[in-house]
C-alpha cells in the first residue's frame, strides 16, 4: 500500500516539475530579446551630450544619454519601447533640450547596456528607477523627474508617477492599456493552448511578484502623482487607438489625451506635432507651478 502511494507521489511529483519546466521555457522564449544597437546617437542630431553609465540591478551598467547636462530644473527622462532603443526618442529630445535637461535610458540588453536573460516591464522600471537615484544627487528638487516613455516605455512612466514621489508628471505615447489582456490575446495568437495560457499568466505574475492587473496602465494611472499626457495614433497596428481612451476613462481628471491622427505604432515619434504636444505639456506644467 505505502509503495503505491510514494510511487504516485513521486509521478505527482515528476509531472509537477516537468509542468513548470515547460513554463520556464515557454516563458524564457517569451521575454527573451536578443541585444537591441542603436544605429544613431545625440550626434546625429547636433546635440550637447555626454554618455554615462548607471549600476541597476545585479550590477548591471545602464547606459544613459544625458542632453544639454547643464540645464536646471526637472529633468525629462525618456523611455523607449520594445525591441528599440533611445534613438526612436531623440527627435523629441531635440525639440524640447533646449530649455530642459534630457536624460534618454537604453535599459538592459539595449544600446551598450549590459546583456539580461530577459526583460520585464518591471526589469524597464528598475532602470530607470537606478538612474533616477542617481540623478536624483544631482538635481536639488522635490520633485525632480517627469517621464516620457513610448510603447512598453509608457507603461513604465504611468508605474513610476505612480510609485515614486520624485515624478511630477508623466507622457505615455501608444501604450496598452492592460497588460494581462494584452498578454493573453498575444499568447492565443501564437496559437499557445487555451489550457495553459491561465497557468502561464499565474506563473508570470508569480516570477515577476506583482499582480498583471495591479501594473497595468489602466490602474497605475489613477495613482499618478501629477498631471499626464497620452498620446496615440489613429492607426497603430500593435495597440490599438481605443487603448488610450480606456487609460483616460481610469482618471480622467489627471489626464490629457492627443490623437494623431494617421499615424501608426511608432512613426509618430518622429512628427513635429508630437514634439510641439510634448513642448505645451511641458508648458503647462511649469505654468501650474508644478515644477517650482
Amino acid at each position: 500500500m505505502w509503495k503505491i502511494v510514494i510511487s504516485i507521489l513521486f509521478l505527482s511529483l515528476i509531472g509537477i516539475t516537468a509542468f513548470f519546466i515547460v513554463l520556464n521555457i515557454i516563458l524564457s522564449k517569451i521575454f527573451y530579446l536578443p541585444p537591441v544597437a542603436a544605429n544613431k546617437t545625440p550626434d546625429n542630431f547636433g546635440l550637447d551630450w555626454k554618455e554615462r553609465f548607471v549600476l541597476t540591478k545585479h550590477h548591471k551598467k545602464v547606459q544613459i544619454w544625458d542632453i544639454n547636462p547643464k540645464a536646471e530644473g526637472p529633468v525629462l527622462i525618456g523611455v523607449h519601447g520594445w525591441a528599440n532603443t533611445s534613438e526612436s526618442l531623440l527627435a523629441i529630445a531635440r525639440s524640447v533640450s533646449h530649455q530642459r535637461r534630457v536624460v534618454l535610458v537604453n535599459v538592459r540588453n539595449h544600446g551598450e547596456s549590459d546583456s539580461e536573460k530577459y526583460m520585464t516591464l518591471i526589469k524597464y522600471a528598475e532602470d530607470v528607477n537606478a538612474v533616477m537615484n542617481v540623478l536624483a544627487q544631482e538635481v536639488k528638487l522635490e520633485k525632480p523627474f517627469i517621464i516620457l516613455g513610448h510603447s512598453l516605455g509608457g507603461a513604465v512612466s504611468l508605474l513610476l508617477a505612480a510609485r515614486d514621489k520624485r515624478v511630477r508628471a508623466a507622457i505615455s505615447i501608444s501604450t496598452f492599456a492592460d497588460l494581462e489582456t494584452m498578454m493573453r490575446e498575444g499568447f492565443i495568437k501564437n496559437k499557445l493552448p487555451a489550457g495553459i495560457v491561465s497557468s502561464l499568466l499565474t506563473y508570470i505574475e508569480f516570477r515577476i511578484g506583482e499582480r498583471l492587473k495591479k501594473i497595468s496602465p489602466s490602474e497605475t494611472v489613477k495613482q499618478a502623482n501629477g498631471p499626464v499626457l497620452l498620446v496615440h495614433g489613429t492607426k497603430d497596428e500593435v495597440v490599438p487607438f481605443t487603448d488610450m481612451n480606456r487609460i483616460a476613462k481610469s482618471a480622467p481628471a489627471k489626464v490629457k489625451e492627443v490623437v494623431m491622427r494617421g499615424f501608426g505604432h511608432s512613426d509618430l515619434l518622429d512628427e513635429a506635432e508630437l514634439a510641439m504636444e510634448v513642448n505645451k505639456f511641458l508648458e503647462t506644467i511649469k505654468a501650474n507651478h508644478i515644477n517650482s
